[in-house]
């Protein structure tokens, strides 16, 4: 009997080791770039104008995904300004008591100001603009232990907040986009996945093709009436030929309205030596998933010009051989017609040995899935290796140095291995693409805020040859 009881307890104590490894956090889980919105900042106390004339409101989709189980999206809607996020926290920990018998509290939430929206597949960002119902996130040292703590609202088991976060407005057309706060797995994080609200684009309407109008030819002489010899049993007399039927006019066609359009022109040059580059210029409304047309660059000036219809939000990818590619966004929405938009472009040339880091790679936290907010910089690196046909590289993963570190190391090998299979899905050769994890064993940063660390969380790429 004490042995099947001693067997039993050991039984135990192996299954909650196991269930503390499996639900341990791991350190280097958030997207390995953290890009920052851009556009005009709105003032936190302005008030949404009566004239907002978007108000539009869509619950929750079956497919959104947050990244912590107690947050539920109750609403988006948009605004001419703003786009509008309603959530609420649930606080589901057990409770917790002081050695008085009084609850004490469970967790502190706050909304890290750097957060941002990211849509069209990773080409657009939306920055932060206000908070309602939340505190802002930050960190300060705790005097009585010397330990950085979060500064926020402090929860208690049962606790619900509700409240309202504020974005710079989604392009009209962007529909499905994310939501990116999260830097650290000690918090709530607001990571949010596959929102969607209604937010249809704008008709985009192009010239339509000119057809010469043909030159009318000159009437043709009225026929006098025929006269014929008068037979017998006939009662004879003149007969006319038949007036042929007037043709109907047909309804005029409504006039097809012709687009204003921006010209928007520019220098692609080297960035090394400034020389001209030749290079091709795919571009495509900010809401499409495909490349509406290209320009390429004169060779001897490196000059480009094209024209967009106004109002819309295109972006684009640069592409040469023998260089890294560059993207970039071309809004429209604010310029009025007749307006130019310059934009040069510069392009850094490629050489075996450099690493390049991949800025926009987003991961689900502590997983190896891939957001199709990633999509974006990776189809980049596939249009520079398509361009450069013997160029082969090895992408490495890094995590930060916080954590459990074969989890860490585990956790590189499977991003990087998940990027490798979206580039050959993208039909480049699995053969030019390696793959390594390094885990924690690399950082940029060891000391500092977890903010601060976030540069270690990166996927980059080493050029093997070219």
């Amino acid at each position: 009997m004490p042995y099947i009881v001693k067997s039993m307890r050991k039984r135990y104590l192996i299954f909650l080791f196991l269930a503390g490894l499996t639900s341990s956090c791991m350190f280097g889980s958030y997207p390995s770039g953290y890009p920052s919105g851009g556009g005009q900042q709105y003032p936190s106390g302005s008030q949404q104008s009566p004239d907002d004339t978007y108000p539009n409101t869509s619950n929750q989709p079956s497919s959104s995904r947050p990244a912590d189980p107690g947050v539920t999206v109750n609403s988006i809607r948009l605004t001419r300004d703003y786009t509008i996020v309603n959530l609420t926290y649930t606080d589901n920990a057990k409770p917790r008591y002081d050695r008085n018998g009084r609850p004490t509290s469970t967790g502190t939430i706050g909304f890290d100001p750097a957060g941002y929206l990211v849509g069209a597949n990773g080409a657009r960002t939306f920055a932060f603009v206000k908070a309602e119902g939340i505190p802002l996130k930050k960190e300060q040292i705790d005097p009585a232990t010397g330990r950085k703590v979060l500064v926020g609202r402090n929860t208690f088991p049962g606790d619900v907040v509700t409240f309202t976060l504020y974005f710079e407005r989604l392009d009209k057309g962007l529909e499905n986009f994310d939501l990116f706060e999260c830097n650290t797995d000690q918090y709530v994080c607001w990571n949010i996945y596959n929102l969607y609200v209604n937010n249809p684009a704008d008709q985009v309407v192009y010239a339509p093709q000119t057809t010469p109008t043909p030159t009318p030819s000159k009437p043709l002489p009225t026929k006098k009436p025929m006269t014929l010899p008068q037979t017998s049993g006939e009662s004879g007399g003149e007969m006319e030929t038949p007036k042929p039927e007037t043709p109907k006019a047909k309804p005029t066609p409504a006039p097809v309205p012709v687009p204003t359009l921006i010209a928007v022109s520019g220098v692609v040059s080297d960035a090394k030596n400034k020389r001209p580059v030749t290079a091709t210029i795919d571009y495509q409304l900010s809401s499409s998933k495909q490349a509406i047309d290209s320009v390429q660059s004169f060779a001897s000036t490196g000059a480009y010009r094209m024209s967009l219809v106004k109002g819309q939000v295109y972006t684009y990818i640069a592409s040469a051989r023998g260089y890294q590619s560059s993207s970039g966004v071309l809004d429209l929405s604010k310029l009025a017609g007749g307006q130019k938009l310059t934009r040069d472009i510069t392009l850094t040339p490629l050489a075996v040995g450099d690493k390049v880091t991949l800025k926009n790679i987003y991961f689900e936290m502590s997983k190896s899935d891939l957001l199709s907010a990633s999509y974006a910089e990776l189809d980049q690196l596939v249009s520079m290796m398509q361009g450069n046909p013997n160029m082969t590289i090895r992408l490495e993963g890094h995590t930060d140095i916080i954590g459990d570190h074969d989890k860490n190391l585990q956790l590189s090998r499977d991003r990087v291995i998940a990027c490798q299979r979206y580039l050959v899905q993208k039909g480049l050769d699995i053969d030019r693409i390696q793959t390594i994890g390094y885990g924690d064993t690399r950082p940029i940063l060891t000391k500092g805020t977890d903010d601060e660390r976030k540069v270690n969380r990166r996927v980059e790429f080493a050029i093997l040859t070219i």
